[in-house]
C-alpha cells in the first residue's frame, strides 16, 4: 500500500515546495526587497546611486578649480582630488579635460557595481558632458540628458537622492515583470509537459508519428490553446490532410474501415473497393495501384481488424486465411498504448505475404508529405524485396518509375510535327519500352490521339481491327476512317511492335499493305511508328524497291546512356531503402553489362536475390554472384539466330566466334579466314552479317574500323579451347554445303 502511495506523496510533497518557493519569492519582493536575490541589485543600486552622483561631483568641481588655478588641465589630478570620507570610485583622466569614473566592485551597491561612466569637460567653458563607459552604468541610474555621444549639458543627480527618488517603483515593476515570467514559464513547462502535446510543440515533426487514435484529442488540446495552426505549419503538416486523418480517428463502428481505406488508398493514388467472402474478423478491400508503381505490385489487399478484437484471433485467422500471391497489408492498432506484438512478428517473418502498416505509420500515411514513400518502406521491410522487384526484366517497359534515359530519342519523336519512324534494334534493347513511353507522353494530348498495338504474327490489318472493336476481315483504310471519325479533328498517330514478321510476309506478296500505309501517310491521315529488327531493317534499308525505303526517319536503339544506367541501378533500390555499397560497384555493373539496359536490370535483380535477410546493401560479392547467374547467361544468348537464314546464321556465328578468338574482327579479316577453310566468301552476306550483329548489339563498331563485343560479359562467355573448336566446326560446315557465302 506504501509503495502504492509513495509517487502520489512525491507529487504533492514536490507541488507543495514549489508553491512555498514562489510565495516566499514574492513575498521577500514586495516588502523586503534588499534580501530577494532579484529586487536586491536594483534596490541597492538605486539607495546608493545618490552617494555616487555626490562624489562624482566633488570630483568635477575639484577639476574646474585646478584647471582655473593652473590655467590648464591638471597633469596629476589626484593632488587636486577632494577630501572624500569613504570613496566609491576611481577616477582617472585617460585625457586632458576627461574623468573616467570607475565604481567599486562593492556588493553593497548593487547594479552599480562595477561599472564606470565617463564626463567631458567643454573646453573654455563650465559644462560637462556624459556617457556611458564599458562597463556602462544601467540606463536606469543615469541622468535623462546622459546618453552616448549626447552633447547636452550635464545635471548630475542629486547627492542626498534617495531610492524612491531614483526610481520610485522600480522595483515593483521588476517584480510585475518576474511574476509574469513565471507565470509564463509554468504555462509553457505545462504545455511541455503535457504528455499528448509537449513533444509535439517541443519537436513538431513528432506530430507525424503519432499513434492515429491521439490525434481527435491533440487537435482539440491545439485548438484550446489556438496552437494547431502554428503546430502544423512547423511540422509541415496540411491542414486539410490534418482533418481527413483526423476524421479518420474519429469515426467509429462500421464506417471506421471504409474510412480509414479510401483515406490511405487516395494518399498513395490507388482505387479502393470492397472484397468480399473473405473469413477475417473485420473488413478487406482490394486496391489497385496506378501503373507508374515504382515496385512490381499491381494491386493489393488491406485487412482492417474489427475495433477490440483479440489479438491472439486476429493472428490465427490469418495463418488460415488463403491469400494466393496477393499481398495482404494489416491496417493494426499496434502502438505503444495498444501494442500487438504476436502480429508484429508474424509480419516481420519474409515467408509469408503480410505486412503490418501499426498505427503510428498511418498518421504518417495520412498527414505527411511521402505517403508513398511510408508504403514502400513497409513492403520492402516486411516482404522478400524479390516479391516486390523494382526492375522489370521481361518485355517493354510499362511504368514511367522504371523507364531511364532514351531523352534525346523522345525529344526528336515528342517534340517534331508528325511524322513516320523506324525503329530497329535487336531484342530486349528497348524498343517496346520507347514505343509505350511515347504512348505516355502523347496520352492527353488535346490534338493527338495515339494507339499502341503489337503483333503477334504478319496480320497486322485484322489485329488491329480487333483491337479497335471491329471485324476482323476490315481493311487498314477503314479502319483509319473508324478512329478518324471517332476522333475527330485530331491526329492519328499508330505504334507497331513486334512487326518483323509482318515485314517478311510483306516482301514475298509484293508490299500490298505496306503501299496502304504509305498511302494513308501520305494522305496525312495517319502516322506510324514501326518496330522491329532484321526484316524491318532489311525492308527499309536494303530493299530499294520497298516502299517503306524513305518512308520515315530510322532510329537505331542502342546502348543506354551511360548516366541513365546508373540510375537505372540506383534509383529504384533508393526509394527501397537499399543501395550499392559503394560508387565503383555501380561502374562494374554498367561496365559489364554494355549499358545494355534490360541486362543491367537482370544484374540488379540477381543481386536482390544475392541478398540474405536483413542485409540492405548490395556489396562487391553479391554482384559477382550475379554476374554469372544463369539468368544474365539467358539473357545473352539467343544471337546465334538472328536471321530465318541458316546460312545468314552460320555466317554470324562464324563473325561471333572469330572476335571471340581474336578480340576484334573485321570484314578483311573475315574475308580471308574463309578463303582459308576453301570457303568463297561475299563481302555483301560479310557486310550484311557484321550490321545485323551490331543491330543486334552484339558487336560494336569502333574507330578504327575494327568490330569488338559490344557487352563484355560475351567474350566471357567463351573459354579459348571451346571456341577455336566452335569456329572450326561452323567453317567445316560451311565448306561442305552448296550454299555461297
Amino acid at each position: 500500500m506504501f509503495e502504492r502511495l509513495s509517487p502520489l506523496l512525491s507529487k504533492a510533497v514536490v507541488r507543495g515546495v514549489v508553491i512555498a518557493a514562489v510565495t516566499l519569492f514574492v513575498a521577500s519582493a514586495l516588502f523586503t526587497p534588499q534580501l530577494n536575490p532579484v529586487t536586491r541589485g536594483s534596490f541597492l543600486a538605486s539607495v546608493n546611486v545618490g552617494p555616487v552622483w555626490g562624489e562624482l561631483v566633488q570630483w568635477r568641481i575639484a577639476m574646474i578649480e585646478a584647471r582655473n588655478e593652473l590655467d590648464r588641465w591638471p597633469q596629476d589630478i589626484h593632488k587636486y582630488a577632494p577630501p572624500i570620507a569613504n570613496p566609491q570610485l576611481r577616477v582617472t583622466s585617460p585625457r586632458p579635460n576627461v574623468l573616467q569614473a570607475d565604481i567599486a566592485h562593492n556588493p553593497e551597491l548593487g547594479k552599480l557595481a562595477g561599472t564606470q561612466v565617463v564626463v567631458e569637460l567643454k573646453p573654455g567653458t563650465h559644462t560637462w558632458t556624459c556617457r556611458p563607459g564599458s562597463p556602462p552604468i544601467p540606463s536606469g541610474y543615469l541622468p535623462i540628458n546622459c546618453q552616448e555621444g549626447s552633447t547636452d549639458d550635464f545635471e548630475p543627480a542629486k547627492p542626498n537622492r534617495t531610492a524612491a527618488d531614483a526610481d520610485p517603483f522600480g522595483w515593483l515593476r521588476s517584480l510585475i515583470v518576474w511574476c509574469g515570467v513565471i507565470f509564463a514559464v509554468g504555462a509553457v513547462v505545462w504545455v511541455v509537459r503535457h504528455p499528448l502535446i509537449g513533444a509535439g510543440q517541443l519537436r513538431p515533426a513528432r506530430l507525424r508519428r503519432t499513434p492515429l487514435a491521439r490525434l481527435p484529442q491533440i487537435d482539440r488540446l491545439l485548438r484550446l490553446l489556438r496552437r494547431l495552426e502554428p503546430t502544423l505549419l512547423a511540422a509541415d503538416i496540411r491542414m486539410v490532410d490534418w482533418r481527413r486523418a483526423v476524421l479518420c480517428a474519429q469515426a467509429t463502428g462500421a464506417e471506421h474501415a471504409p474510412a480509414l481505406a479510401r483515406a490511405l488508398a487516395e494518399r498513395v493514388s490507388a482505387r479502393c473497393q470492397p472484397s468480399a467472402d473473405w473469413a477475417l474478423p473485420g473488413q478487406v478491400f482490394e486496391w489497385q495501384f496506378p501503373p507508374d508503381l515504382p515496385v512490381s505490385l499491381d494491386r493489393c489487399m488491406v485487412f482492417v481488424p474489427t475495433a477490440g478484437i483479440d489479438e491472439a484471433t486476429v493472428l490465427r485467422q490469418l495463418r488460415a486465411a488463403q491469400t494466393g500471391s496477393d499481398v495482404l497489408l494489416i491496417l493494426s492498432p499496434h502502438s505503444v498504448d495498444t501494442p500487438w506484438p504476436l502480429l508484429h512478428a508474424h509480419t516481420e517473418d519474409r515467408a509469408n505475404l503480410h505486412v503490418m502498416v501499426d498505427s503510428a505509420s498511418q498518421t504518417e500515411w495520412l498527414i505527411g508529405g511521402e505517403a508513398l514513400q511510408v508504403l514502400l518502406r513497409h513492403l520492402a521491410a516486411q516482404l522478400r524485396i524479390t516479391r516486390i522487384s523494382p526492375y522489370q526484366t521481361r518485355g517493354g517497359v510499362t511504368r514511367e518509375g522504371a523507364f531511364f534515359g532514351r531523352a534525346q530519342l523522345l525529344a526528336r519523336v515528342i517534340n517534331r510535327e508528325p511524322a513516320n519512324y523506324l525503329v530497329v534494334g535487336g531484342r530486349q534493347l528497348g524498343k517496346s519500352s520507347l514505343l509505350k513511353a511515347v504512348q505516355r507522353r502523347m496520352q492527353g494530348h488535346p490534338h493527338t490521339v495515339c494507339h499502341y498495338v503489337s503483333l503477334r504474327d504478319h496480320r497486322l490489318a485484322p489485329r488491329m481491327a480487333l483491337q479497335f472493336g471491329l471485324p476482323a476481315d476490315t481493311p487498314l483504310e477503314a479502319i483509319v476512317d473508324h478512329l478518324q471519325a471517332q476522333y475527330q479533328g485530331k491526329r492519328l498517330v499508330l505504334l507497331i511492335d513486334e512487326a518483323d514478321l509482318f515485314f517478311r510476309d510483306e516482301s514475298n506478296n509484293g508490299y500490298v499493305q505496306l503501299s496502304t500505309l504509305r498511302a494513308l501517310s501520305e494522305e496525312g491521315r495517319c502516322w506510324f511508328m514501326l518496330a522491329g529488327f532484321w526484316d524491318l531493317y532489311a525492308t527499309a534499308v536494303l530493299d530499294y524497291q520497298s516502299p517503306l525505303r524513305n518512308f520515315g526517319e530510322v532510329l537505331a536503339i542502342g546502348g543506354l546512356e551511360r548516366e541513365a544506367c546508373r540510375d537505372l541501378a540506383t534509383e529504384p533500390l533508393r526509394k527501397l531503402r537499399l543501395g550499392f555499397d559503394n560508387e565503383r560497384l555501380v561502374d562494374r555493373l554498367v561496365d559489364a553489362s554494355g549499358q545494355r539496359a534490360n541486362l543491367v536490370a537482370i544484374l540488379c535483380q540477381e543481386c536482390l536475390e544475392a541478398l540474405q535477410p536483413g542485409e540492405r546493401v548490395i556489396e562487391a560479392r553479391h554482384l559477382t554472384q550475379a554476374l554469372a547467374s544463369q539468368a544474365v547467361q539467358d539473357a545473352l544468348a539467343g544471337w546465334g539466330r538472328l536471321s530465318h537464314d541458316d546460312a545468314a546464321c552460320r555466317l554470324d556465328r562464324i563473325v561471333v566466334y572469330h572476335t571471340a578468338q581474336s578480340g576484334q574482327t573485321g570484314l578483311v579479316a573475315l574475308a580471308q579466314l574463309l578463303q582459308s577453310h576453301g570457303i568463297p566468301g561475299d563481302a555483301q552476306a560479310l557486310r550484311q552479317s557484321l550490321a545485323r550483329l551490331q543491330l543486334a548489339y552484339v558487336l560494336r563498331k569502333h574507330e578504327g574500323g575494327d568490330y569488338r563485343f559490344a557487352i563484355p560479359l560475351l567474350q566471357d562467355q567463351f573459354e579459348p579451347t571451346e571456341v577455336e573448336l566452335l569456329l572450326h566446326q561452323e567453317l567445316a560446315v560451311l565448306a561442305r554445303s552448296d550454299i555461297k557465302i
